[in-house]
């Protein structure tokens, strides 16, 4: 990941001149899912996400480490919306 120098130093009456990064890594989708108490899952992925891996998430993974009586809230992201 490349990073951007906030802050350097020039001579009085002058600008610093950095050159700005230009190496873009990839994206990393991560999703998640806590309780009050504890992380219950998560995962990484390498790329975007979009509605059959976030359904694929909610099936293989969520499901599974929910208890009886169990509620879920999500915000309205589009691909919370399939």
């Amino acid at each position: 990941m490349a990073r951007v120098r906030l802050y350097a130093l020039s001579l009085k009456g002058s600008r610093t001149q950095e050159p700005k990064p230009n190496k873009r890594g990839k994206n990393v989708s991560i999703i998640g899912a806590i309780s009050v108490n504890e992380v219950l899952t998560s995962v990484n992925l390498i790329g975007t996400t979009d509605r059959i891996t976030f359904e694929a998430f909610i099936i293989r993974k969520l499901v599974a480490k929910l208890g009886k009586g169990a509620g879920v809230v999500m915000d309205n992201y589009t691909i919370h919306t399939g």
